[in-house]
């Protein structure tokens, strides 16, 4: 077996990877594999650093990055889902980078730029970690690991950090996250959630993965002012995004999902629901609501109900599929576009954003 003092990093391999590590066959080593990632046997984990519970939620916190980085960590949210028929589960929300350089102005984790990229390990430990918290107390599943036994039952890279900005190490953590022999998760339970990368979606569309789900942060419907919230824009325009989603193979019933953060008196007028609708409609997606969630020193505020509603009928009059996120997770800091602690950004200095090119 591979030594304890290394095992985590059999949390970045998938059965390949782990058998040519030992120079063995994988049929050798199947069995001594699923023992390390499914229930742990032998694996050394990190202490979780922080750790808020609200209602259900548990927002997490690991160390990340080496010795020298003590200050790092990695953030993710464990988050109840509950649907109008009464069933229920969770979703684990992932963090890809500590911090991000992508700048969105809008965005906690955007204002702490880039500090570091987290390997594919360090990002499916979080996973590892989270089947850790929901099986507290419980005994651990025997046999055949079921990829919803601790009642996870979707995963999202909308943590910190732009998923496809940190590429090779996200579609590592991916197959390690889909290995039939270890996790087992399938792709249509996995979503990657980018600003519009346009280079990282071709990059993924070239994977041929029709059922890995994707969601785009869009949050303005112009170029004018989706530059000024978002200056990924400026690089990648709103044009080459959907054509490079017009192109996106997607699976033939699936749908993109569009992620709009409403801001108070900056982006939650018709007229800018009127451009969504436009945007949207020559791609098969549902548009995602998401009431902007305080942050600290920002300027932004979260537009009222009626608004709020008003613009979600707008765009279902224009025959759009949308609905609005439940806001969870908010006192905690653990909301959508809330993560980042900004003690890192003091002791280390956030990094300069460098220019983008499509």
């Amino acid at each position: 077996m591979i030594r304890t003092a290394d095992s985590a990093d059999v949390l970045g391999m998938t059965l390949a990877d782990y058998a040519a590590a030992q120079q063995a066959h994988p049929q050798a080593v199947r069995q001594e594999y699923a023992r390390l990632i499914r229930q742990g046997v032998g694996l050394s984990l990190p202490a979780i650093t922080r750790r808020d519970d609200e209602g259900g939620l548990i927002k997490f916190c690991l160390p990340a990055g080496t010795q020298a980085d003590q200050a790092l960590e990695t953030e993710a949210v464990i988050v109840p889902m509950n649907s109008y028929r009464g069933t229920s589960w969770y979703t684990l929300c992932l963090s890809s980078q500590v911090g991000c350089r992508m700048g969105c102005t809008f965005c906690e984790t955007g204002r702490l730029g880039l500090l570091s990229n987290l390997s594919a390990a360090e990002i499916v430990r979080q996973r590892v970690v989270a089947r850790q918290l929901m099986l507290e107390g419980q005994s651990p599943p025997k046999g055949h690991f079921h990829y919803f036994a601790d009642g996870i039952q979707n995963i999202v890279f909308m943590g910190m950090g732009e998923p496809l900005d940190n590429f090779d190490a996200v579609v590592q953590a991916i197959r390690v996250l889909n290995e039939p022999a270890g996790l087992n998760f399938p792709h249509a339970q996995i979503t990657v959630s980018t600003v519009g990368r346009i280079d990282g979606l071709r990059k993924l569309a070239a994977l041929k993965w029709p059922n890995l789900r994707i969601a785009i942060s869009l949050n303005a419907p112009n170029d004018q002012l989706r530059e000024q919230l978002m200056p990924v824009n400026k690089a990648m325009p709103l044009a080459e995004l959907q054509r490079a989603l017009l192109e996106y193979p997607l699976a033939r019933k699936g749908l993109f999902l569009i992620e709009y953060v409403l801001i108070k008196d900056v982006n939650d007028a018709l007229e800018h629901a009127d451009q969504v609708a436009a945007w949207c409609r020559p791609l098969r997606c549902v548009v995602n609501l998401i009431p902007y969630n305080p942050q600290r020193d920002a300027p932004y505020a979260t537009p009222s109900n009626d608004t709020i509603q008003r613009f979600l009928q707008r765009l279902r009059s224009h025959g759009i599929f949308v609905k609005r996120r439940v806001t969870q997770g908010r006192d905690l800091m653990g909301a959508c576009g809330q993560l980042g602690n900004p003690e890192m950004r003091r002791v280390r200095g956030a990094a300069v954003p460098t220019s983008l090119t499509p």
